[in-house]
């Protein structure tokens, strides 16, 4: 770990208000300790087995499952995780209905429409969202993972405007943008990202 590289991107992702998320993928619980003492206290956690891991030595702080969601392992995430950030389908909307107690709840758009990527369709975002409210479950904003050879400007640029439509047209939806990983997360901080996902960056 580069604590000076982490330094820096500190100061440059709070110059935007934005919260940094360490993606703590294959990272040790020294790693995760580390963090901690500089002062981070949210984790970008992709497996379930890690997760549980982390959680254990230290319970204290705020885990975010950033990875696509397994309908069998939805309840466990939601009584360990305060934010996820990649539900996309109407049936994972159901379970976590079923043992929703407040976590921060992040749609995933397919920005890029490929029809190889999980994610919602933009067009079709409102209604998500829509039928998110009538479960019970308010969206706290959008998340993206951008295709390799998009132009990323472009694609942040279509969801800073999506989110901006959406704040429009549903009362009280807080329009969290989730977006921004280490090869791009500068471009994403110009337009609105509230939280990158950081994860090589870090650990090099």
């Amino acid at each position: 770990m580069d604590l000076n590289n982490l330094d820096k991107i500190v100061t440059k992702v709070s110059r935007f208000d934005c919260k940094l998320l360490p993606v703590v993928k294959n990272q040790d619980v020294k790693s995760i300790k580390n963090l901690i003492d500089f002062g981070i206290k949210d984790f970008g956690e992709n497996r379930l087995d890690e997760l549980n891991l982390h959680q254990k030595y230290y319970p204290d702080v705020n885990y975010h499952f950033i990875a696509p969601l397994q309908s069998r392992k939805i309840s466990e995430v939601l009584l360990k995780c305060s934010v996820l950030h990649s539900v996309s389908r109407e049936k994972e909307v159901d379970l976590i209905s079923k043992h929703y107690s407040g976590q921060q709840i992040f749609v995933q758009v397919n920005i890029d429409a490929d029809p190889n990527k999980s994610g919602i369709d933009k067009d079709n975002i409102n209604i998500f969202i829509e039928y998110m409210k009538n479960k019970g479950i308010e969206a706290s904003g959008l998340m993206c993972i951008p295709n390799i050879g998009s132009d990323r400007k472009v694609v942040f640029s279509d969801m800073q405007q999506l989110n901006d439509e959406l704040k429009n047209e549903f009362n009280n939806y807080p329009g969290e943008l989730s977006m921004g990983m280490s090869d791009d997360y500068e471009i994403a901080l110009d337009y609105g990202a509230t939280i990158v996902r950081i994860g090589s960056k870090i650990f090099i």
